[in-house]
């Protein structure tokens, strides 16, 4: 890898529709009075994700110096624009190692699929995987079977209940969901009504950020959640889940879309209703379309970034532990900035030259499949 790219990198382990242009319904972003919406947000007080002081021996998964590294993928699926980059970040840095050749495999978001991607990779004695698990409980079988056959796994992004595998690759999903929950909170003065539009039941992701939701609801019980529905993190399906729970409750202060994607759709199904103006607070990510919204709208939105860059983050950690180095049992990658950092300067990430798939991100353009050169 260059030089910057590895620096970045380092730190990391270390530490639908174009909607560019969206306004409200009664007023123009540009009319909106200027405030900001972060000076007063209290960060949520948060423990150090489990396994990130834990070190990992790897000299049993040690490959001969000079050998070629083959390294499966086995990914939940490439449904949505967050899923294509991070494959993209991950074809980036196996290009970026010498003799290094990736093994991909898709599962479309289907259990049995990936169960049986995990055999595939296992027969072909790969030297290690990266797996993004499409259900939080039925890969662990395929985890201890890989391990018994001298295979490191690498989990990337989505967690799993079991603990068997050599390193969990993390982007503290809880940590995503307690920030934009707190915020949401405190914007709402810790009273008052909301719903979540959420991902897919039984995915690591879904089940971290509710769980945080949970967590700190916790504190503001005053705060009721009328409804969550799952739209699968498509923003199409955001938007009509989005629509028939304003139907059903139209004085919601908040809905929620538990990522970019969902953003989108969710902010589509509230102009649709016409009640942008009604709701007191946005949460989203760094999906460009949600942060074209949240710039062009002036919202207050805590865009908490979910880095695509950990696709690059796992492939180096997997090449570490096949040349028998320190890594620890949980890598948590590095966001571009602290949340409410991220959210205040959005115009900062939001790109207009891009479309509203695409992540920000570092990596070249040739191979950011959103990039126009």
């Amino acid at each position: 890898m260059n030089g910057t790219r590895i620096a970045a990198l380092t730190l990391a382990l270390a530490s639908v529709v174009a909607l560019a242009g969206c306004t409200t319904s009664s007023q123009a972003a540009d009319d909106k009075p200027t405030e900001d919406y972060y000076a007063d947000f209290v960060p949520p007080t948060l423990e150090p994700e489990a396994g990130s002081d834990e070190v990992v021996d790897t000299s049993k998964f040690v490959k001969p110096e000079g050998e070629p590294l083959v390294i499966g993928y086995a990914d939940a699926s490439l449904s949505n624009s967050w899923r294509v980059m991070t494959k993209a970040e991950t074809e980036y840095a196996i290009s970026q190692i010498p003799d290094a050749e990736l093994v991909y495999t898709n599962a479309n978001d289907s259990t049995p699929k990936q169960i049986a991607d995990m055999d595939d990779l296992i027969t072909q004695q790969v030297d290690a995987i990266i797996l993004s698990a499409t259900d939080v409980k039925a890969l662990c079988p395929s985890i201890a079977k890989a391990e018994a056959a001298g295979i490191p796994v690498v989990i990337q992004e989505r967690e799993v209940d079991c603990d068997d595998y050599t390193t969990f690759v993390s982007l503290n999903a809880p940590e995503l969901g307690a920030y934009q929950m707190e915020y949401v909170a405190q914007r709402l003065g810790g009273k008052g009504k909301i719903a979540i539009v959420s991902g897919i039941p039984g995915t690591g992701h879904t089940v971290a950020v509710e769980t945080a939701y949970k967590k700190v609801l916790e504190n503001y019980p005053d705060i009721e959640v009328v409804d969550t529905q799952y739209a699968e993190y498509d923003a199409t399906k955001g938007r009509q889940m989005t629509a028939a729970i304003l139907t059903a409750h139209p004085d919601l202060d908040a809905v929620l879309g538990i990522s970019g994607n969902l953003g989108i759709g969710v902010f589509q199904g509230v102009q649709d209703a016409g009640l942008v103006d009604q709701m007191k607070a946005w949460v989203g990510d760094d999906a460009n379309g949600w942060m074209l919204i949240h710039k062009n709208n002036n919202l207050p939105s805590m865009t908490v970034p979910y880095p695509v860059s950990i696709g690059a983050v796992a492939v180096d950690t997997a090449a570490k532990i096949l040349r028998g180095e320190e890594v620890m049992k949980t890598t948590e990658v590095a966001r571009w900035a602290a949340p409410e950092d991220f959210s205040a300067n959005i115009s900062d990430y939001a790109n207009d030259d891009r479309p509203d798939e695409w992540w920000y991100n570092d990596m070249p353009c040739e191979f950011d499949p959103f990039c126009k050169s």
